[in-house]
């Protein structure tokens, strides 16, 4: 009988920033003089190359005498990184000679990778050692994927070459170069405020993973995550980071030392589930980010009823564990009101990643389906506050963007639920939030702004409250303490594919304050971020109209034109969200101004 067959073994890959280097013109320098050349070489390997690899959390995966094969789970460590390389390698060769001097190409590619060991394969490699091949001496060369990955978060200009064909690969490739010899582009006010590292204790809850990899499970995993995260934000002696920053490392490998360098913070709690019916087992970790130490790990094996049990036992070892001064008995403050019903529950953290949803695609259908949801969990538990919750932010968002029936019965529906939500749980700070927001649509301004104080009291920690606050704020003519408000919550998410809401108000805020010139660089990166936001635009064009730079402001108000019709027609016609007088009327000459139409 023959032996049974050894199954093979499953080929194991990983997304990979991948950095080629070598050295120009190694075998002329080695002829003419090899103890020099092998002595410069290995100087800048040992003193250059490795240290800028560890800062930048990448690893050397090979070297050759001439080359080197670098690793990064980031396209913008790995970009970074090798602009660090070619500077350190340029002012080591200050006063060599020329045909002395050590001069690199780089070439820098993403793509997926075969692992075997230590060593990594594939033709994604192959790319970045053609482009490698391609760089001029010292230059830095990427593909077009490494160009769409940095897009916005690099500081140095890229240069596109066009298209180019190469050896051994079928497809002509892209190429971008890197201008690294010139100063970092200047940054507005947020890159002072993100290199501001917190006094206090600081933490980022990781989302966890969901070891059964069932989707319908993602939105109860997320949601016990966002609900850690909500909890321990509440503590004003710790520093969180948000919820929308943490989740970018959603499905990704990720090194607890590099979140924390990119993110400034000591602390990371990151974890996994797995659920058997209704049956779950949570495992959770607190990780020293500077050391990658553990100080903290528990394994909570529950029926799904307890999970509650679960968040309140985790926020207290947590607290416990990165800040003693916090008693862990304060934890018993925050507990929230909880639906009788878990089967609601899980309704309603369904109905919330839709709502979220919704608001970062700007997509009307989704909020209905938000409101549908949430609904039915009410049906079975009406006392789930979270539900409630989850209609009075969908509402409101059909309010703003004059969506899903009539202005006036979007925000009676958003202030009805927030209240509704507030009557269950009192601790439902973002039912504050969006009923304030509606007061505000109503213009009902003094109303609102009380709402939104009372949801930063109750967590000045959380960015959304920071965010409608700073509004509130700056809207009303009190800039400098919105302005603050605004850029502790740039501080507490500095990763956050929502910040341009954080830019809308900054360029509101400059617009009052007739500072248009610093408008337009606070509206140019929110509308980066996002080009089809009709309140960025709106204030964009306003400061551009500022500054006497129509041309510009009547391009943003014809984009909105196109994108919100009706959200401009009734600014046109006098609806303002600013308080004040005199800038409401200065805010509508400039807006009839730039859209062409006569007082």
């Amino acid at each position: 009988m023959a032996p049974p067959e050894t199954p093979p073994t499953p080929v194991k890959r990983r997304l990979s920033a991948i950095v080629s280097a070598d050295v120009v013109g190694f075998s002329r320098m080695v002829e003419a003089d090899e103890t020099t050349t092998l002595s410069a070489v290995a100087g800048i390997y040992v003193n250059v190359v490795k240290p800028a690899v560890s800062r930048h959390g990448g690893r050397v995966v090979k070297t050759a005498g001439d080359s080197a094969l670098m690793e990064f789970e980031s396209a913008v460590d790995a970009v970074r990184c090798a602009v660090e390389i070619q500077e350190g390698v340029t002012a080591g060769g200050a006063g060599v000679p020329a045909e002395r001097r050590v001069a690199l190409r780089v070439g820098i590619n993403v793509a997926d990778v075969v692992v075997d060991g230590d060593d990594i394969f594939g033709d994604g490699i192959n790319v970045a050692a053609r482009l490698q091949g391609l760089a001029e001496p010292g230059g830095i060369l990427v593909s077009d994927r490494v160009r769409e990955d940095v897009a916005g978060k690099f500081e140095r200009p890229l240069r596109d070459l066009g298209w180019r064909g190469v050896r051994n690969i079928a497809r002509p490739l892209r190429v971008w170069s890197v201008d690294w010899s010139t100063a970092p582009a200047a940054r507005p006010a947020p890159a002072a405020v993100e290199s501001d590292a917190p006094s206090r204790p600081s933490i980022v809850v990781l989302p966890f993973d969901n070891l059964d990899r069932d989707p319908a499970r993602d939105a109860f995993v997320d949601g016990m995550c966002e609900d850690v995260t909500t909890e321990l934000s509440r503590f004003a002696s710790l520093f969180v980071i948000a919820r929308n920053s943490a989740f970018t490392y959603k499905g990704r490998a990720v090194d607890v030392r590099q979140v924390a360098r990119e993110l400034g913070v000591r602390y990371a709690l990151e974890g996994s589930v797995r659920m058997s019916g209704k049956r779950a087992r949570i495992n959770a970790q607190l990780v020293d980010a500077a050391s990658g130490a553990h100080l903290w790990a528990e394994r909570y094996d529950c029926v799904v009823e307890d999970v509650f049990d679960v968040q309140e036992d985790i926020t207290r070892r947590i607290v416990a564990a990165v800040a003693p001064e916090v008693e862990a008995a304060e934890v018993a403050t925050v507990r929230r009101q909880r639906p009788a019903h878990f089967g609601a529950y899980e309704m309603a953290l369904g109905a919330w990643a839709d709502a979220m949803q919704a608001y970062v695609r700007v997509d009307a259908g989704l909020r209905d389906r938000a409101i549908a949801q949430a609904e039915a969990a009410i049906a079975l538990d009406p006392r789930c506050a979270r539900a409630w919750t989850t209609i009075a932010f969908a509402c409101w968002q059909h309010a703003n963007f004059r969506t899903g029936g009539p202005l006036e019965t979007m925000i009676e529906r958003t202030i009805d639920a927030g209240r509704r939500a507030l009557e269950i749980d009192r601790a439902q700070y973002m039912a504050h939030v969006y009923k304030g927001a509606a007061l505000w649509l109503a213009q009902r301004f003094d109303e609102a702004l009380d709402d939104m104080q009372e949801a930063w009291r109750q967590n000045p920690n959380d960015v959304g409250t920071l965010v409608a606050l700073g509004w509130a704020e700056v809207a009303s003519g009190d800039t400098a303490a919105g302005k603050g408000h605004l850029r502790e919550a740039l501080r507490l998410s500095p990763r956050d594919p929502q910040q341009y809401n954080v830019y809308t108000c900054l360029c509101a805020g400059a617009f009052v304050d007739g500072d248009y010139a610093a408008g337009v660089e606070w509206g140019t990166l929110g509308k980066r971020q996002q080009p089809d936001y009709a309140p960025i635009l709106h204030y964009l064009a306003l400061n551009h109209a500022g500054l006497g730079d129509l041309a510009r402001a009547a391009a943003e108000i014809e984009r909105i034109r196109r994108i919100a019709p009706q959200w401009l027609e009734q600014r046109l016609a006098g609806f303002s969200a600013l308080v004040r007088p005199a800038d409401r009327e200065r805010s509508l000459k400039l807006l009839r101004l730039a859209a062409g139409v006569a007082e």
